[in-house]
């Protein structure tokens, strides 16, 4: 558990948890950790696990709800103490506060870390681009709309991965993002990776009571996922991504077929060792725990 966040997930399988007064213990493997019922509110299981019914019962009398998630992240069901709405709270306060300021923070900030790594890939800029990209930069802190924060951001966007592509190996096919289902291996292994981000980043959103389909740029379900992701797309996922399709993909990792392009499981289960070591939970937790506070006015929204 992150030092200083009031929720706890325990991922995996194979886990059994039980509890005495006043601590919860969890045993996989060889491994045992004990954690004092006082340090969390919200206990979130990934995967299969054993608890004990008393547990749970003691958990919930000690005013802490426990979710349960699907191996993949996928939220199955809550139980939660007679009468807690946290959850409702904090909706309610997403869904009225000002989210200007925070969503020219995390444009402004994707912004800068995607022109970084352009920088150390020595992407090809044609005549004009970097011109562009500043201007769109200096429109921001004159942008009063969200709508307008949103075109600067997909702009901005679509000329990062344009301008990325030219720094890969010409075969892979890739020339932008494109939507599912997706016809070359660049686009198809982004959008498993950022698949990943995404699990860790609904995991703190879910720990927190927040609802993450209340976005601050994005409208619709996992809106508030998909935001808060950008605070970290381009350093945890590009950033291991695109180095390892530059050192180059053996023909055997993907398959193109008519309707899709097929990743090999030796491709995958490479991308998600190296992803393993670039997906800081701990920095996710906080830049949660940031915007909570944010919402409760008891902070600015800043990026860890």
């Amino acid at each position: 558990m992150t030092e200083g966040m009031d929720w706890l997930v325990v991922r995996g399988s194979g886990a059994h948890i039980r509890s005495a007064p006043g601590r919860l213990i969890v045993s996989q493997g060889s491994v045992v950790t004990d954690h004092p019922l006082e340090g969390f509110r919200h206990l979130l299981l990934q995967g299969r696990h054993t608890i004990q019914t008393g547990t749970v019962d003691r958990l919930v009398r000690e005013g802490i709800r426990v979710t349960f998630l699907e191996p993949d992240g996928e939220p199955v069901a809550v139980v939660r103490p007679f009468g807690d709405r946290d959850d409702e709270r904090m909706r309610r306060l997403q869904e009225t506060m000002p989210m200007h300021n925070v969503a020219t923070t995390i444009v402004t900030f994707a912004a800068h870390a995607r022109l970084g790594l352009l920088d150390e890939a020595k992407a090809n800029l044609y005549e004009g681009e970097l011109e562009l990209v500043r201007g769109l930069l200096a429109e921001l802190p004159n942008l009063v709309l969200l709508q307008e924060l949103r075109r600067v951001h997909r702009m901005i966007g679509d000329m990062y991965y344009e301008i990325m592509s030219r720094t890969l190996p010409p075969g892979l096919g890739f020339k932008r993002r494109t939507h599912r289902p997706h016809h070359d291996p660049v686009n198809a292994l982004l959008t498993l990776s950022y698949g990943y981000l995404s699990v860790a980043v609904l995991h703190a959103c879910i720990g927190a009571r927040l609802d993450p389909s209340v976005g601050i740029l994005s409208a619709g379900d996992r809106g508030l996922v998909l935001d808060l992701s950008e605070c970290f797309r381009t350093e945890m996922v590009d950033r291991p991504v695109f180095a390892l399709l530059r050192e180059g993909l053996d023909p055997a990792a993907f398959e193109r077929t008519a309707d899709r392009c097929h990743l090999a499981d030796d491709l995958v289960r490479e991308t998600s060792a190296r992803l393993r070591g670039s997906i800081d939970r701990a920095r996710i937790d906080l830049q949660v725990q940031r915007f909570v506070k944010a919402l409760e006015r008891e902070g600015e929204f800043a990026i860890v």
